[in-house]
C-alpha cells in the first residue's frame, strides 16, 4: 500500500523544485531588466569646445633608396624638388640631369594637439605620391609642415619605419599579408615650432562642452551633474550636442581647476538601443536596452520563438536547470514534448532541434545572441535572423550591419 504521507511529501518536493526553477528564471529576468545605471566622467562623454587637434601637411623628399625610387619620366616633380633642395645650398642643377631612382617624393602628415609647446615632438605619417616601388630604408629630409592657414607649425625629418600590412588574412593573423612599402611612419619625427592658441572662454563668459555622441538624455544628465555640484543653475543643455557652463568669477584668472572639476563629475549617459553586427567576423555588439518583442522565426530546419514563456509539462524526472551564459538559463527537454504558455510578462525562446528541444529564456537581444551562439550558427545565419527580427518590427532598437 502506498503511504499517503510519503506521496504528499514527494508531491510537495516536486512542487518546490518546480517553483525554485521558475524563481531562478524570474531572478535572471529581473537581473537583466534591473541592471544598475552606469555613470561616466564628463571628460569621457564630452570635450571642451576650442580644445582640438589641427592637421598639418607637407611635401618632402626621401633619399637613400636602393634603386626603388621614382621614375623621372612619370614623376618629373621629384627631380625638380631635388634641384630646388640643392639650390638652397648654393648648387645650381638642371632637373633633367638629376637621377632620381634613389629618391621619392612624399606627402608628410601629422596631427598637432592643443596645448603642445615649441620643441615638443609629433608622430608623422609618410606616403609616396610618385612611382616609387618601395620606401624601405629611406630617410626623410627636412620637411615643413603647414596648417590650413599656410603657416609652418612643425618641421619633420628622420628615418622611415615600415610595417603596415595589407590584406584580410594577413591583417587578422590568419595568413600571410602583403607588406605595404610605400607608406610608413616616423615616431617623434616632427619638432613643433609654433603652437596653435586655444580659446575656450566664450564671449558670454562661459565654456561649451561638445558631446562625443550627441544625445538629448546625455546632455541633460551632464547639465544636471554640473548644477548639482556647483549648487546653482550654472549649466544648460543647448541641444543634443552641446552644454554651456558659466564660469564663476573666481575662476576667470585661472580656469584649469574649474575645468578639472567639471571633467571629473559623473553623469549617467543615455544608453543607445543598438545592435551592430560585423558580417565578416560574426561579431555582435548589443546595447543594454535592446529588447525583443514576441516573434517567431523559421530559419532552415529550425523554428525559433521569441517573446513568450514556454514550459514543459510535468515529467517523471524533472530536468535540472543548468547555468547559461550571459544570464541565460537553459533546460534540456525532449523534442516531442508539448509546450504550454505561462503567464505573460516573462519572455523566452524555444529552439527545436532534430533530437533535443532546448528551452531558453532570453529577455533581451543580448540573450537572444547567446542562445543563437549555442546553436553554432554561421555569421551569415546570425545576420539573417537579426535582420528578420528587425524587419518584423520586433527589435526595439537600431540594427547596423558593417
Amino acid at each position: 500500500m502506498v503511504d499517503g504521507r510519503k506521496m504528499a511529501g514527494a508531491m510537495n518536493n516536486r512542487t518546490v523544485r518546480l517553483a525554485a526553477a521558475a524563481l531562478l528564471a524570474l531572478l535572471a529576468l529581473c537581473g537583466v531588466l534591473a541592471q544598475p545605471a552606469q555613470a561616466a566622467r564628463i571628460k569621457d562623454l564630452a570635450q571642451i569646445d576650442g580644445v582640438r587637434d589641427n592637421q598639418l601637411l607637407g611635401f618632402g623628399l626621401i633619399g637613400g633608396l636602393a634603386g626603388t625610387g621614382d621614375d623621372p619620366k612619370s614623376a618629373p616633380f621629384t627631380a625638380e624638388a631635388i634641384a630646388n633642395m640643392l639650390g638652397s645650398f648654393g648648387l645650381q642643377l638642371d632637373p633633367a640631369l638629376v637621377k632620381v631612382k634613389n629618391f621619392a617624393a612624399v606627402m608628410v602628415s601629422a596631427d598637432l594637439p592643443a596645448y603642445v609647446n615649441q620643441g615638443d615632438r609629433l608622430d608623422i605619417s609618410v606616403s609616396s605620391i610618385g612611382t616609387a616601388k618601395s620606401l624601405e630604408g629611406g630617410v626623410l629630409y627636412q620637411t615643413l609642415l603647414k596648417g590650413v592657414d599656410g603657416e609652418v607649425y612643425a618641421v619633420a625629418q628622420g628615418t622611415l619605419s615600415l610595417g603596415s600590412v595589407m590584406g584580410g588574412e594577413g591583417a587578422s593573423g590568419g595568413g600571410r599579408g602583403k607588406k605595404v612599402t610605400t607608406v610608413g611612419r616616423i615616431p617623434g619625427g616632427a619638432l613643433v615650432e609654433n603652437s596653435v592658441p586655444s580659446t575656450i572662454l566664450k564671449s558670454d563668459g562661459g565654456i561649451r562642452l561638445n558631446l562625443t555622441h550627441p544625445d538629448f538624455t546625455t546632455a541633460n544628465a551632464i547639465a544636471s551633474a554640473v548644477n548639482d555640484a556647483l549648487g546653482s543653475e550654472m549649466a544648460r543643455a543647448e541641444d543634443a550636442g552641446c552644454v554651456s557652463v558659466s564660469v564663476p568669477l573666481k575662476y576667470m584668472a585661472n580656469m584649469v581647476p574649474f575645468i578639472a572639476l567639471i571633467e571629473n563629475l559623473d553623469a549617467e549617459p543615455g544608453r543607445l538601443a543598438k545592435v551592430v553586427i560585423n558580417q565578416r567576423t560574426g561579431t555582435v555588439v548589443i546595447g543594454q536596452d535592446v529588447q525583443v518583442l514576441p516573434v517567431a522565426v523559421t530559419h532552415g530546419t529550425m523554428t525559433l520563438t521569441f517573446g513568450e514563456r514556454i514550459i514543459a509539462p510535468a515529467e517523471e524526472t524533472e530536468p535540472a536547470p543548468e547555468a547559461g551564459g550571459g544570464g541565460l538559463e537553459a533546460l534540456s527537454l525532449p523534442a516531442t514534448s508539448e509546450t504550454a504558455t505561462a503567464p505573460s510578462g516573462v519572455t523566452s525562446a524555444e529552439v527545436l532541434g532534430p533530437e533535443t528541444g532546448l528551452l531558453l529564456k532570453p529577455t533581451t537581444a543580448e540573450q537572444v545572441a547567446v542562445g543563437l551562439n549555442k546553436m553554432n550558427l554561421t555569421p551569415q545565419d546570425v545576420v539573417a535572423i537579426f535582420e528578420a527580427i528587425d524587419a518584423a518590427g520586433a527589435l526595439l532598437g537600431e540594427l547596423e550591419i558593417i
